[in-house]
């Protein structure tokens, strides 16, 4: 049998789910066997982040579990390393949001029909979470969830921009460029929002470009969906028509039923 760390196997597993590979990437984490607890919870972390990925964009229906397994490993070695503590936070944060965010229908924004007290609930989580992260990339992290708690559920976008100025500033110090797509992604939303297409648009292929060298597939499409609005917005419909297509066509091959459902919609 073949000896692998437990991190570099979560950082494989990582890799399958950015590739649109979650099913694989949970097969990966589930055949392995933890030398000691603290290997144990740091599988079980990443099983609960690869399940909060496919649970956004299939959708499935797993990471609740997932997340209460890794939960019970984490416990058992809190004490000795905090940063898995951390890192299980923000995967309860980001399964809290993307089910407050999701409805039937796809996503929904603004706090119109939502309970202010689980707006501010998830804001004060990130909020900690960006006050205790134990390094750059993970304050960039918290820092760009806050800013969507603010700006997509509260509906107050000057203060999710000013958020996502931070992610991003403190994202490219850390060199975390998943990070640093994310801010410039919502940036790109905030640009647009403002009538500033080419601003936009700047900051979408910048985004795109980190994502593709990430290898995160369901990422770059939704970035290509971002492209088609532009487009569309500034006039070239066929443009946005093909950019949706081509999304719909992995989506439906990847079965990421969020982006099929979006480039169908749009």
């Amino acid at each position: 049998m073949a000896e692998i760390p437990a991190g570099q196997l979560a950082a494989v597993a990582q890799s399958l789910m950015h590739a649109g590979q979650w099913t694989r990437a949970l097969d990966l984490l589930d055949a392995a066997v933890p030398a000691d607890a603290t290997e144990r919870a740091v599988l079980a972390v990443a099983a609960a982040e690869v399940c909060v990925e496919s649970d956004f964009w299939c959708p499935t229906v797993t990471a609740r579990a997932a997340l209460s397994r890794a939960a019970e490993a984490v416990a058992e070695v809190a004490a000795a390393d905090g940063t898995l503590g951390w890192e299980l936070d923000l995967q309860s944060l980001r399964h809290d949001y993307f089910a407050e965010l999701l409805t039937p229908d796809g996503p929904r924004f603004g706090p119109d029909g939502r309970d202010p007290a689980v707006i501010e609930d998830l804001a004060t989580r990130a909020r900690r979470l960006r006050d205790a992260a134990p390094d750059q990339g993970r304050m960039a992290a918290a820092t760009f969830w806050a800013g969507v708690v603010e700006d997509n559920l509260r509906g107050d976008s000057a203060a999710g921009e000013s958020l996502f100025a931070q992610a991003l500033a403190t994202a490219e110090e850390a060199g975390a460029d998943l990070a640093t797509s994310e801010a410039l992604r919502h940036l790109g939303y905030c640009a647009s929002q403002r009538g500033d297409l080419d601003l936009a648009r700047e900051q979408w292929e910048r985004s795109i470009r980190l994502r593709q060298q990430a290898g995160a597939v369901p990422y770059v499409l939704s970035q290509f969906l971002a492209l088609a609005e532009a487009a569309r917005d500034s006039g070239d419909v066929a443009g946005a028509r093909t950019l949706a297509g081509a999304v719909r066509s992995w989506a439906d091959a990847l079965g990421i039923g969020l982006l099929a459902a979006q480039a169908e919609s749009f």
